[in-house]
C-alpha cells in the first residue's frame, strides 16, 4: 500500500471514530455531565487533602523544632545555676527526657509526615542518652523501614552505631554495607565507608586499611573526608 493511501485510510478511520464519539456523547449527555461533576469533586478532594497534609507537615515541623531546641540545649556543670531564659540541663539524660516529650507528641499526632518520622529518629537518640538501648533499637528499626530514604539512612547509621557499641559487629557491618551500596544525601558513601573501616580497625585491620585507602584515592570525596581517611589509615597497626 502506497504512503498516500495509508494516510487517506488513517484520515477516514479518524473521521469515523470522531463521529462515533460525537454520537455517543449526544446519547449519553446526562452521563457525561455526572462524570464531569465527579471529576471536579475528586479533584477538590485531592487538592483539599494536599493542603491538609501540607498544614499537618508545617504544624509537625514547628513542634519538632521545639523538641530539637531542647535536645540541643547545653549541659551545664553540676551545682551551676541555669541562666534565666536560656534552657540548659545538668545531664544528657535529663535533656533527652525533656526533649522526648515533644518528639513523642509529634510522632503520635502527626504520623505519616516527614516530621513525624524524623521525631521517631530523635526518640531513638534520646533513648540512647537515657541508656535504654532496647527502646532505641525499636525506634531506629521503625524509621529504617520508612518511605523517606534520607531519614531511613540516618536511622540505619544510628542503629549500626548502637550495634557497634553493643559488640554486635556483624550486624553493624551489614548495615554499613547497605549504606555504602545505597548512599543518600544524609549518609554519603564515604561516611558509611569511614564508619565501616572504623569498625574493622581492631577486628580486621587489613580490611580497614583497604577501605581507608579507597576513600583517600577517590577524587569525588571532599578534602575533609580524604584527610580523615589518611589520618585514620596512619593510625591502623
Amino acid at each position: 500500500m502506497r504512503s498516500a493511501e495509508r494516510h487517506q485510510l488513517k484520515q477516514d478511520q479518524f473521521a469515523a471514530k470522531t463521529q462515533e464519539t460525537l454520537d455517543w456523547a449526544s446519547e449519553h449527555q446526562n452521563a457525561l455531565t455526572y462524570w464531569t461533576i465527579g471529576i471536579v469533586v475528586i479533584a477538590a478532594i485531592v487538592i483539599g487533602a494536599f493542603y491538609y497534609q501540607q498544614h499537618r507537615e508545617q504544624t509537625a515541623s514547628v513542634l519538632l523544632s521545639d523538641g530539637l531546641q531542647q535536645y540541643q540545649a547545653p549541659i551545664r556543670p553540676a551545682n551551676t545555676p541555669a541562666v534565666p531564659g536560656e534552657p540548659s540541663f545538668t545531664s544528657a539524660s535529663d535533656r533527652a527526657k525533656a526533649a522526648s516529650t515533644k518528639f513523642i507528641e509529634v510522632s503520635q499526632k502527626y504520623t505519616h509526615t516527614d516530621a513525624g518520622t524524623l521525631a521517631k529518629y530523635f526518640l531513638g537518640l534520646c533513648s540512647q542518652d537515657m541508656n535504654d538501648n532496647a527502646k532505641a533499637e525499636a525506634y531506629f528499626k521503625d524509621v529504617a523501614t520508612s518511605g523517606n530514604k534520607d531519614t531511613a539512612a540516618l536511622a540505619k547509621a544510628a542503629l549500626a552505631g548502637l550495634y557497634r557499641d553493643e559488640g554486635r559487629h556483624q550486624d553493624a557491618a551489614k548495615l554499613y554495607q547497605e549504606l555504602i551500596d545505597k548512599p543518600t544525601n544524609t549518609v554519603p558513601k564515604a561516611i558509611a565507608q569511614l564508619d565501616l573501616a572504623d569498625l574493622y580497625q581492631t577486628s580486621d585491620p587489613v580490611q580497614a586499611k583497604k577501605i581507608y585507602a579507597d576513600i583517600a584515592k577517590d577524587k569525588n570525596n571532599s578534602e575533609q573526608v580524604i584527610s580523615a581517611a589518611n589520618a585514620r589509615l596512619a593510625e591502623v597497626k
